[in-house]
This record gives C-alpha cells, sequence and structure tokens, in this order.
C-alpha cells in the first residue's frame, strides 16, 4: 500500500572524489542552480523551481556514495509513521 503524506524527495548529500568535477556536472550538465558553500567544503544546489535552498549537497570524500536521503512530508504524524516503518523494515 502506498503511503500517503510523503510529497518528494526533500534533500540528499552525495560524497564525490572530486568536488569541482561533481560541481560541474551537477551545474553545467544537469542545470542544477548552485546555492552556496560552506567552511567544510560542501557544496549546495536546487532547482530552478524549488523554493528551499537546496535540494543536493555534495562533499569531496576518499570513496563515492550517499550520507543521507530526507523526503518532505505533510505534516508530524507522517514523519512519524515513515519513521516507524522504515524502522520495522
Amino acid at each position: 500500500m502506498a503511503m500517503t503524506g510523503v510529497l518528494r524527495p526533500g534533500h540528499m548529500q552525495l560524497r564525490v572524489l572530486d568536488l569541482e568535477e561533481g560541481v560541474n556536472h551537477y551545474k553545467n550538465v544537469l542545470g542544477l542552480i548552485e546555492t552556496g558553500r560552506d567552511a567544510q567544503g560542501r557544496v549546495y544546489f536546487k532547482a530552478w523551481d524549488e523554493r528551499d535552498h537546496n535540494s543536493l549537497i555534495l562533499r569531496e570524500a576518499e570513496s563515492a556514495g550517499m550520507d543521507f536521503f530526507a523526503f518532505k512530508v505533510a505534516d508530524k504524524a507522517t514523519l512519524e509513521k515513515l519513521n516507524a516503518d522504515l524502522r520495522a523494515y
């Protein structure tokens, strides 16, 4: 059964081997907008129609992968149910 109340993917943080190569790919190939960089060297992106500051974060690391992936939900009850369902899985 599909869960209701999960609106869309929210944001994710990816590890890349070469930060500037990753920035080039997400900015110039996929067309995302760079919205900032922080003191830890992470680079933030969003799509042209997003209202949030970012939906993708890149950070350079020794191994490529994903640190986290989040969802936008309608309310706290949906968040709590999603959390319980994920833990049960």
